[in-house]
This record gives C-alpha cells, structure tokens and sequence, in this order.
C-alpha cells in the first residue's frame, strides 16, 4: 500500500473547437451548397435538353406526315381515301419494334388509335392515349400534344399526337419513342455530373485546408516558442512573425519578462521578511539561554517553535513563488551526483555504500536550487536512516514522457504505512533522537506540489523507506 502526498496534475486539455476545422468548416459552407447547385442545375440543363432533342424527331415526323396526306383517288369512294406521298425516312421506322413508331389512323373514344396507315415497326400493333389525353388531342386540333402511353414491346413512350381534318373528317397524326435510352443518358450524366463535381468539392476542400494551415504556421510557430519558453528549451519567443502577429510576440516576452520581475520581487520580499522576523526570535534566544527562570524556559521553548513555524510558513512562500519560475532547466545528473558526494563525506562514519542509476539528459523543469532542496531532503533523510545502503535511480516516468521519476531506497527501519501521510505534515517528527527539524519530508512534498509534482511512500525492497519524488521535464 502506497502513501501518496500530491496535488491534482491540473492538466485539463482543452477540447474546444480547432481554427484550422472552424475555418475550413466556414469555407466548406458554402464551397459544397455552390457545387451542388451547379451539379443540379447542369442535370436539368441537360435534363431539358436531351428531351428536346428527343422529342423534336418526333414534332418532326409529325410535321412530314401532314406535308405528305395526300387524296386517294382510287378510294375515293371507300371510307378512309388517303394515302401518304412520302413516308418518313428514318430506317428505325422500318424495324420491326425498334422503340420509333408513328401512324396516321382515328381516335376511338376510349384514347385507342386505330390505325390506317402506320410504321412497319408497329408491326400491326396499335398507339393508345390515356382518356384525358385523348380528349385534349380533340378539343385542340391542329396543335401538337406531348403525351406518355406504352409500346407494342411494353416499353415506356414519349409520344406526340395532332389531330388534323381532311376531307372533313378527324384524322390523328402519331409518333413515339422509347424514352428509356434518354432516361438511361439522363443517368449517365448525373452519376458523372455528381461525381466529378464531388471530387472538385474535396479537392477545394482540400485546398482550403491547405491553405489556412498555410496562413496559420506563423501561430503555430508561436505556440512551439511558448512551449520552448515554459519547457525551459528557450528563455523568451524567439521566431520572425508577420506583422500581424509579431506584436502578440512582443507582448508575450514582455509578460514572461513582468512574470520573472514579479517572482524576483516576491522571492526579495520572502527573504526581507525572514529577516526581520526571526532576527527578533534570536534576541529572545539568546536572552532565553542565559536565564534558569521558569519564564526563561517558556520564552526559549515559545521562541523555538515559533522559528520553525515561521521557517516552515517562508519556505512554502519560496515555494509558491519558485513553482511559477518560467524558461528555467537544471540537468539532473550533475545535481544528483553533487548531492550523493557531499552527503558521503557528511556521513562519512557510516561508510555509505551509494549506488546510483541515473538515465541521462535528463533536465528538470525548474531552478536548481529547488532541485538540490527536494533531492537533497531525501537524501539526507535516507543517510540518516539507513544502516549502510542507499540506491537512487532517476529515469523517465512510464507513466509520463513529461515527468522525471527519482527513486530513493534506504536499508533502514523503514516506517508503518499509516505514518506515510503523517510525516508530510510539518514539523512531525518520528524520532526526537534523530537530528532535524521534521520539515524535511514536508518541505520536499511542499516543493513538489507548487511544481505540479508528487512525492510518494512506500515500502523499499531493501527494507527500509522509498521515496519516489515526480517532477516536471524539460523534453528536448
């Protein structure tokens, strides 16, 4: 069971809405509405005109059959006396269903042609016009009437009908065609129309999206100098900007400048006030110290612990302002293997045996003064617990390619799980016989969190405490 003293990571992605997508989206608006009203606008255009070109043969053949009506003088005195002078020449005429029909005949009332002369492609078969249809071929003679019937083969027709009067009788004068090749054309050109223009839709989409990424580098570039800036990679916005950009650039160094005046301020501020605060505690001290009074005795112990107190409340105030350091990097390894030679001459009579892993390249995001005050609490804490073995291992988290793992193992007595949380608190202290002031663990805890760090307790393998600190990394 582990002990785990950290603050919430904070690191909320923002999910909102890319500009990129937003601005393509907007130009995607009305790109795709204006290539669909031209692909439908092309499909009626040619809609209308493959059926005109098919549907004036038909007016056409219409017209020659009039021109050619001609009086049978031979039948004269049979009911039905005409003959044509000249039948069409279209050689479809002459197919046996070939889907082109015409025919000069009467109208029944029931709408059924019945023919007198007709094309050999009807091939004795006969045109027919719905009731409606046929009523308007009557009532409007001499005027050519578009109408749908069925063909002798059952296929769909487009027909044209006119009723003329010869030798004052009615004659109806017809012509069709399937309607399925026009139909079958309309089709073609719509599946083309659409595709073709659903290719251009996604290229211009494409180009669009091109283009803005194009237009928005320099906001990008801007961004990868922020993050160099607070990775600790670069110490202000380095980059050449369009002039439109360029002043939120300056602004930007100007604000990373105010913020390190600002923390150099307060960290000035921090040390003034220690020092007027505990520079009174040591007169009383020293005052204390020579007296045996009772009162002396309660002013000296008062005075103690009210300089811890106020040596506890400063550090977490550097602490504060230090956690807000913007463009600083330490390199780990120099720190670490500095800190492990001076506590091995410190606690030389214990003759420590150090054994020390650390992976290398690694930086800290942060001063290193802060660095060596967690490091070195730990270390220290370990020298003073251990019998003989200390290891550190300092590696990348696996948990995150952003944090630094340093782990700490001592051969000691090692702690109880419910102290873990115990010890972070300041000033508790497990054994009064052990130098210290029990701000160690706290301090280091402290220090961590204000860097969006954790530290954690647990069992070592060795035997004794581990302590694993996760801190911020420069990634280079």
């Amino acid at each position: 069971m582990q002990g785990v003293a950290k603050q919430p990571e904070g690191d909320n992605t923002d999910q909102g809405r890319s500009l990129v997508w937003r601005l393509v989206r907007s130009a995607a608006m009305w790109v795709v509405p204006a290539l669909l009203f031209t692909a439908f606008s092309l499909i009626l255009f040619y809609r209308a005109s493959t059926y005109k070109n098919f549907n004036d043969p038909l007016i056409n053949t219409i017209q020659a059959l009039v021109a050619n009506i001609e009086y049978d003088p031979l039948n004269a005195n049979e009911e039905v006396g005409i003959i044509l002078a000249n039948q069409p020449i279209d050689a479809r005429y002459q197919l046996a269903l070939s889907g082109r029909y015409w025919m000069v005949g009467e109208l029944r009332k029931d709408g059924m042609l019945v023919p007198i002369i007709s094309s050999l492609s009807l091939s004795n078969s006969t045109l027919k016009l719905s009731q409606k249809e046929a009523d308007k071929v009557r009532e409007k003679k001499g005027e050519i009437i578009r109408a749908f019937s069925i063909g002798p083969d059952n296929e769909p027709l487009s027909l044209a009908a006119q009723c003329v009067i010869f030798n004052d009788r009615n004659f109806v004068i017809a012509a069709a065609a399937d309607r399925r090749p026009a139909a079958q054309a309309i089709r073609q050109f719509s599946v083309i129309a659409l595709g073709l223009l659903s290719v251009l839709a996604l290229g211009l989409t494409l180009a669009i999206y091109m283009q803005v990424r194009s237009g928005l580098r320099p906001l990008f570039e801007l961004r990868d100098s922020v993050v160099d800036v607070r990775e600790g990679r670069a110490g202000s916005v380095e980059g050449s900007y369009p002039k439109e950009i360029k002043p939120l650039a300056d602004e930007l160094n100007s604000l990373i400048g105010h913020n390190r005046d600002v923390v150099e301020y307060a960290r000035a501020h921090v040390s003034n006030l220690a020092h007027a605060l505990k520079t009174p505690l040591a007169v009383l001290m020293n005052e204390a110290d020579g007296k045996r009074s009772k009162l002396a005795r309660i002013v000296k112990k008062q005075t103690g612990t009210m300089n811890k107190q106020v040596d506890h409340h400063l550090f977490r105030a550097r602490a504060a302002t230090r956690g807000q350091s913007i463009g600083e990097k330490t390199p780990v390894s120099d720190t670490v293997n500095s800190l492990v030679r001076t506590l091995g001459r410190i606690f030389r009579d214990k003759d420590l045996d150090f054994q020390v892993d650390i992976e290398s390249g690694l930086h800290f995001r942060g001063e290193k003064r802060d660095l060596e005050e967690m490091v070195g609490n730990l270390l220290d804490n370990a020298c003073k617990w251990t019998k003989a073995e200390i290891h550190v291992m300092v590696e990348v988290d696996p948990e995150s390619d952003a944090k630094i793992r340093i782990t700490i193992d001592d051969d000691g007595l090692g702690m109880a799980a419910d102290q873990y949380e115990n010890v972070l608190k300041r000033g508790t202290r497990l054994d009064e016989t052990t130098p210290g002031t029990g701000f160690g663990l706290s301090i280091v805890n402290d220090l961590a969190i204000a860097y969006k760090g954790v530290l954690i307790l647990d069992k070592s393998p060795l035997g004794g405490l581990r302590t694993i600190l996760i801190i911020p990394m420069v990634r280079e």
